[in-house]
This record gives C-alpha cells, structure tokens and sequence, in this order.
C-alpha cells in the first residue's frame, strides 16, 4: 500500500514549495511590532516588566500580585495554560494582550523565523513528507510542517499568502475529504447503518 507512494513524496519534495522570501520577512516585522506593542500594555497593566514567556512570573503576576482566583496549578505553580487564561479572560482585560502576545511569538518564531532559512535560491521550500509517522496513518510534514499553518486569525492568514503557485496560469487547489476515515471504515466492514448514512448525506460524527 505504502510503497507505490514513495516516488510521488520524492517528487513533492524534489519540487518544492513557491514562498515568497521578502513577504515572509516582512510578515515577521508586522509580528515583532504587534509584540513590541503588546509587551508594552502588559507591563502597564502588571505595574512592572517581567518575563511574558515564563509561565512562572506570568503566575506571580496574575495571581499573587492581581489576586486572579487559582483555577489550576502545576507542580511547578500555577498553570497559566491557554485553557486557565481563557476562562480568566474576562475578569482581567491583560489576558487577552497575553494571548495575542503567544500567537504572535509562536507564529514569528515557527514559521517567520523557522522558515527563512529554508528558502533555497529558486525561493522554494522543500519540506519532508512522512508516511509513517502519525498513529492514524496520515501523511505529516515536517522541517517545516506546511500542513499546521493558521487559516483563523488574519496573522495566520497572511502567512498562508506567502505560499503562491509555480507559475503562470497555475493556481493553488485545497481540497479535503469528508469523514474520509469513517468512510473507509463502512466499505471495509460492510457496516449496514455507517453505509446507509452516507448513502443519505448524514454526518456521522
């Protein structure tokens, strides 16, 4: 099953993946304002500078300083884990600078600055595709994962426009399977009910 594969990933990877360089440089400088900015209003906010990345100053700050109530802790302090801060959200207006200052650092850091030196000098990204990594058997990308971009926040989005097509009259086509895994499932087992509810158009999940 998995063999016959091979020579089309080699050819994927051998090709490669159109970036353009100076407008994924130019996505980082956005994201490096937009943290600049935001570390600014968190250190107004807490009275004082301290370290936003570690979850340990960010705990002392938000919980002995401001006196937010403890909703979990870790054994090394308070858990200050997106889920924690998300439910803080509301009773303390800097969470939501702390959340966007996350997304914005691991975005730079990930794709911004994991992936300008990927760009060889065609201006392509060649990334490896994994066929038996995953415990579900899907196909995974790595170094870099160019299957885990953002699409829901406009930061994410304008990451995703750096990618373009090889080409005059190319174009990029995303296109996805519906309930694929539950689908391979009804046609090898025969399963009565599964096969009637796709025969209807039923979303199973």
């Amino acid at each position: 099953i998995e063999m016959p594969l091979i020579d089309v990933l080699y050819d994927m990877q051998r090709y490669g993946f159109r970036v353009d360089k100076e407008a994924l440089a130019q996505t980082g400088r956005e994201l490096s304002d937009r943290m600049a900015s935001l570390t600014e209003s968190i250190y107004e906010a807490a009275g004082h500078p301290f370290n936003i990345n570690s979850p340990k100053q960010l705990g002392t700050v938000l919980f002995e300083e401001m006196g937010l109530r403890v909703i979990k802790k870790t054994k090394s302090g308070y858990s200050t884990d997106a889920d924690v801060l998300e439910q803080l959200s509301d009773e303390c207006p800097m969470i939501a600078d702390v959340l966007a200052f996350r997304q914005a650092s691991k975005l730079k850091g990930t794709y911004v600055d994991g992936m300008l030196p990927l760009i060889d000098k065609n201006g392509k990204i060649h990334s490896t595709f994994n066929q038996t990594v995953t415990a579900t058997g899907r196909i995974s990308s790595s170094d870099p994962n160019l299957q885990n971009i953002p699409v829901r926040t406009p930061q994410g989005r304008a990451l995703r426009r750096i990618f373009s097509s090889d080409g005059d009259g190319r174009v990029l086509v995303d296109a996805d399977y519906s309930q694929i895994e539950l689908r391979v499932l009804a046609h090898l087992s025969g399963d009565e009910a599964m096969c009637e509810a796709f025969d209807k158009g039923l979303d199973i999940h």
